[in-house]
C-alpha cells in the first residue's frame, strides 16, 4: 500500500515509516505541514494517509485532508492526541477509516493499516 504520513514529530513519523516499511508498504513520503502533505498527496497520490490533527506553523491535519479530498479520494487514519469525543465527532464528516491516539505502539498501527489492505 502506497502511504503518506502527515506528521511534524519526527521520533513519531520515523517509527511510524520504519514499522510500515518493515510491514512491506511504500511510504511515499513525510509531511511535517499543512502544505506539505496538500502538494505530496497530489503529487504522489498515496492509497492511504496517516494524518495528525496539530501539525507544524499552526497547519490543521483535518484541514489538509478536506484539501487534498477535493481533487483526490484517499484513505485516512487520523492519529493524534487531540481525539477526545467532540473531536472524533467532528472528524467523522471526514469519513475516517480509523482513529488512534496518541501514544499509540507500532504494532497497533501497522494492525490497523493490514486491516485496510485486506
Amino acid at each position: 500500500m502506497r502511504i503518506l504520513i502527515v506528521e511534524d514529530e519526527l521520533l513519531i513519523a520515523l517509527d511510524a515509516e520504519m514499522a510500515l516499511q518493515d510491514a512491506g508498504h511504500d511510504i511515499v513520503g513525510t509531511a511535517t505541514t499543512e502544505e506539505q502533505a496538500v502538494k505530496m498527496a497530489l503529487s504522489q497520490k498515496p492509497e492511504l494517509m496517516i494524518v495528525d490533527l496539530r501539525l507544524a506553523g499552526g497547519g490543521c491535519g483535518r484541514a489538509a485532508v478536506q484539501r487534498i479530498r477535493k481533487t483526490l479520494d484517499v484513505d485516512v487514519i487520523f492519529a493524534s492526541g487531540n481525539l477526545d469525543p467532540t473531536m472524533r465527532t467532528r472528524l467523522e464528516e471526514l469519513k475516517p477509516i480509523a482513529m488512534l491516539s496518541k501514544p499509540y505502539g507500532s504494532d497497533e498501527l501497522v494492525r490497523t493499516v493490514e486491516t485496510i489492505a485486506a
